[in-house]
């Protein structure tokens, strides 16, 4: 009786130590699941926080930039000495609040226009803003040149010119992927407002860059037509004060904003002319979201 006692004992501790053990395991993975919903609600709230942050980042940036744009847009009608690279191209200051805006006006035909650009422009554009091989450039280029030109239909022995009237829609031809298109936003103008031909004394020095490479020669008589304007301008400076835009003048705005330690930039398109939405004596062609261009 006595073993048989003691091996009933034995096997009802034995059984009290497995729920024992049963409980315990059951309460850490308790808490092993709590400490991954903790962190699941904490990394959502940073994330949300984040998410926050950017879109107060955003609404700071578009409300001083378009502020700024404005205001260099009235100097610049109101008529005022242009720095830098001459009277064409002009750069200002706008302090609105607490932010100090540098805002850039440049001409919309001192861009390529890939509607009428030559493969030739093409190919270089390509190469210099996206940094890809000069076959690779050509390839694309010739691309877009048969895009605008598609072959004649079958039925219809008229061949049909297309357009790009989006910078998005470049898009559409083969090749071009988004990395190329953000590559070269910054060399092209898109759009039915757009001049059509290039004025290489109203690109900025960026866009430059290809004439280097299409006619050096050509560099050095550029630069110097661009110090006769910049004199010239010098000179009518009173007597452009109050003077107003010529109603087809297209000018692409940039307003450089610095927020949150990182520089964001502001992109309109303006033309001259003012619209039914607006008493401004200019409208907005196309506005780009603000974007960060240096961290």
């Amino acid at each position: 009786l006595l073993a048989r006692s003691h091996h009933e004992g034995a096997a009802v501790s034995q059984v009290a130590l497995r729920q024992r053990g049963v409980a315990l395991a059951m309460v850490v993975w308790f808490i092993a699941g709590m400490t991954l919903l903790v962190a699941g609600i904490v990394a959502v709230a940073r994330q949300d926080s984040r998410m926050t942050q950017l879109h107060i980042a955003r609404a700071e940036v578009v409300a001083a930039g378009d502020g700024a744009i404005n205001l260099a847009m009235m100097e610049r009608l109101q008529g005022y000495r242009s720095s830098g690279s001459g009277p064409l191209i002009s750069e200002s200051v706008q302090r609105l609040g607490e932010h100090a805006v540098t805002v850039r006006l440049y001409p919309a035909n001192g861009f390529v226009d890939p509607n009428v650009a030559s493969q030739e422009v093409l190919a270089v554009l390509f190469q210099v803003a996206v940094s890809i091989g000069a076959a690779e450039a050509q390839r694309l280029a010739d691309n877009v040149v048969q895009w605008r030109n598609p072959p004649a239909d079958s039925r219809n022995a008229r061949r049909q010119r297309r357009r790009f009237d989006a910078l998005e829609d470049l898009l559409r031809v083969d090749g071009i992927t988004r990395g190329v298109l953000d590559g070269i936003r910054d060399y092209v103008v898109v759009g039915d407002w757009a001049a059509g031909s290039l004025n290489w004394s109203a690109s900025p020095q960026q866009v430059m860059a290809l004439l280097e490479r299409l006619d050096p020669g050509q560099v050095d008589t550029v630069a110097g037509r661009r110090q006769n304007l910049v004199r010239t301008g010098e000179e009518n400076y009173g007597q452009r004060q109050g003077s107003r835009a010529g109603g087809g003048s297209v000018y692409r705005a940039d307003a450089l904003v610095v927020y949150g330690g990182r520089t964001w930039m502001r992109r309109q398109w303006l033309s001259g002319g003012s619209s039914r939405a607006s008493r401004l004596p200019w409208q907005v062609v196309r506005t780009e979201p603000p974007r960060v261009v240096q961290r």
